[in-house]
């Protein structure tokens, strides 16, 4: 079963991603939500830059500053296992791609993305990080969360193998 995962690229981020960058991400949190058992489940990924992600962030935060990532839930969940994320659409996960690719490690714009995502994706299923316990919880999911293989559909430049290309066309 193929999870959805939407993918919006706003005109703030557009001049420096590429489909395959938007892509590679989306299969991150693809790999995240089967891992997680949660196939069922769907969310989406916006793309956007500092202007509208700093809006956002004072509209709902009350914080006017621009920040890395920002996650509307569906609903309130107690975590990962919490039943009440089975099978439904757990919410957006917003991206400001300005601000990821100047806290890049090393300017690694598309390893921060997924790391953002999957953060993204950790908030939805109602982890924080603003306690010392919860924070350790979290970031542990997260790790675990990002060290999963993609699989042989997608290599790291976020292409897939002619093979695959080949097979899905069937």
């Amino acid at each position: 079963m193929n999870v959805a995962v939407s993918t919006l690229v706003r005109q703030g981020a557009r001049p420096t991603l590429s489909r395959q960058m938007v892509g590679r991400v989306a299969s991150r949190l693809r790999v995240a939500l089967r891992a997680l058992g949660r196939s069922r489940s769907s969310a989406s990924l916006v793309f956007t830059g500092d202007p509208e992600i700093r809006a956002l962030n004072a509209r709902y935060r009350k914080m006017d500053r621009a920040t890395d990532v920002l996650s509307f839930h569906m609903q309130e969940l107690g975590g990962e296992t919490d039943p009440a994320g089975q099978g439904v659409f757990l919410g957006d996960i917003v991206i400001s791609v300005e601000t990821a690719r100047r806290r890049a490690p090393q300017g690694r714009l598309l390893p921060e993305l997924e790391r953002l995502a999957v953060h993204g994706l950790c908030h939805l299923f109602g982890h924080d990080h603003q306690r010392p316990g919860e924070a350790k919880v979290m970031f542990a999911l997260e790790r675990r969360l990002l060290r999963l293989p993609l699989g042989p559909a997608v290599k790291p430049g976020g292409k897939r193998p002619a093979a695959a290309r080949a097979a899905a066309r069937r």
